[in-house]
């Protein structure tokens, strides 16, 4: 097992074209988007979007406002304290929260600024204006008129003090009918709604996070494909007959295929990851552990792509074929090519499915959200990425031994 691991290993090297392609290709396209990287699509959403909020004012005019807030149809509100909220956004589970600070009503009724704040993932700032737009007109229907309104008949009380009353009501309604209609007359130049990132406390920015780890994953999954298609190769050189005459089983042939697909592709991502940091700073020493793990899971489960794809196809052309088409498919919905945080809703369901998406996400955790490597999140995408990896290999094996050794 181990002496087909050195051979295959000894035959990458030996071609010094594959090496090229496999350890420089992904460099110029990290470079590109490292230098590039900024321009993203709208994100067009498809269902309500989850919109988590907190009331720390707890009124009758707060509660008014996440009811009226959750009867569009756009936005479904779910409602949780400021330490679950500050977490979730700090592991990356959620993207923003709306906070209705205390003083809210007692705001409101002075016509002063509401204390509503935003708070986000930095690493999202793209679509933060966006939600900002959606919110701010809909904030201002529900609160920012009555506090205006209510700002502009005390300034009328105050500037006509000895105005009969009856006089002084019909002036009070001529004014609520104006604000009526939602328009805003006044503090043009106040922001209705504050907006506060949650910055991660490291020097790496999201936008080289998302160029290197969406570029080394991407092309992980098309070097192991071409790696995996060496059993077919062999089929045709005639040398895999050879080795089934030899006293290896046909399990140990695969192994030896998966041990040596494993460790280039460990090989890969370090380099890109070397690379990243030597030329873009990208601070790779904040978590090695983390990195090392996540170097690891990414490589069994893109290896364990490579070898599923030789498993199942019949010669090397199918395997180019079908290699093209599933990794740019992966790459397009798992965050590789654009974040997936600008994609449509449907899409960022569909990311899961993808080992791009569990891993991008897994060097978020490391390079931008510095989770530990006893985090639950991180630990879970780790077992995801593990998890396919074995569930590949293991299909491998199985149509392994049914196609690949029937017909050799």
């Amino acid at each position: 097992m181990f002496k087909i691991a050195v051979k295959d290993l000894k035959l990458f090297m030996a071609d010094k074209r594959a090496m090229l392609l496999t350890f420089l290709l992904p460099i110029p396209l990290i470079t590109l988007f490292s230098l590039a990287f900024g321009g993203s699509g709208k994100s067009s959403e498809a269902r309500p979007t989850i919109l988590i909020m907190c009331d720390e004012d707890k009124t009758k005019a707060s509660h008014h406002i996440v009811e009226q807030l959750d009867s569009l149809k756009e936005i479904k509100v779910q409602l949780s304290s400021l330490d679950t909220i500050k977490r979730w956004i700090g592991n990356g589970d959620e993207d923003a929260a709306l906070i209705l600070h205390k003083g809210l009503s007692d705001s409101m009724d002075a016509g002063k600024p509401l204390p509503m704040e935003l708070i986000y993932d930095k690493a999202k700032e793209m679509q933060m204006g966006i939600l900002m737009s959606a919110l701010s007109g809909n904030l201002m229907r529900f609160a920012g008129t009555k506090s205006f309104e209510k700002k502009a008949l005390a300034n009328f009380d105050k500037q006509n003090p000895g105005m009969d009353s009856a006089m002084r009501e019909g002036v009070h309604a001529m004014i609520a009918s104006n604000f009526s209609g939602g328009s805003r007359d006044g503090g043009k130049d106040e922001p209705m709604l504050k907006a506060t990132p949650m910055e991660a406390q490291k020097e790496n920015s999201p936008g080289l996070v998302q160029a290197v780890a969406g570029t080394a994953v991407m092309m992980l999954l098309f070097s192991v494909a071409g790696l995996g298609a060496s059993l077919l190769q062999e089929r045709e050189d005639g040398t895999l007959k050879k080795l089934l005459f030899s006293p290896l089983s046909p399990s140990n042939i695969l192994f030896g295929k998966m041990i040596s697909a494993n460790l280039v592709a460990m090989a890969q991502l370090l380099i890109m990851f070397l690379f990243s940091w030597l030329v873009f700073g990208l601070n790779i020493k904040q978590n090695i552990p983390g990195l090392i793990l996540m170097i690891v899971a990414t490589a069994f489960a893109c290896s364990g792509f490579g070898i599923f794809l030789a498993s199942v196809a019949k010669s090397r052309a199918q395997v180019q074929g079908m290699t093209t088409l599933i990794v740019l498919t992966m790459s397009a919905i798992g965050g590789s090519m654009i974040p997936s945080f600008v994609m449509p809703a449907w899409m960022q369901h569909m990311a899961v499915v993808s080992v791009n998406y569990w891993s991008i996400q897994g060097f978020y955790d490391i390079f931008w959200r510095v989770l530990p490597v006893t985090s639950p999140v991180f630990l879970m995408r780790v077992a995801v990425l593990l998890g396919i990896g074995l569930v590949l290999n293991f299909l491998a094996v199985r149509l392994y031994k049914r196609n690949i050794k029937s017909i050799a």
